[in-house]
């Protein structure tokens, strides 16, 4: 039993190596995931976005969670993505979809 949770493990790293690989150029991303509501979100961001900042830390680290924490373009705030629930991820004209 311990190796398909470290086969699921391996998986969301990867999941996540791969979104990070493809929105880390600071360029403008659209992603889609689904909200811990259950409610699908396409979210129109960036990372790098330091602008909008009010000081201080966050009291965790994202990662450990498998979190994202991005720039929503529209609503000029920032917003943390959980990765185990990206479906898609738009990104230099590449589309990237995640199943389940």
């Amino acid at each position: 039993m311990p190796q398909v949770k470290q086969l699921k493990t391996t998986i969301m790293e990867n999941k996540r190596q791969t979104i990070l690989k493809a929105i880390k150029t600071g360029k403008f991303f659209t992603i889609k995931f689904i909200k811990k509501n259950g409610e699908l979100r396409e979210l129109n961001g960036r990372l790098g976005v330091k602008k909008h900042l009010k000081g201080g830390e966050l009291g965790y680290d994202p990662a450990t969670f498998n979190y994202i924490i991005v720039f929503d373009v529209v609503a000029k705030g920032y917003r943390t993505i959980n990765v185990d629930t990206v479906t898609e991820l738009i990104c230099n004209k590449n589309q990237i979809s995640f199943a389940d």
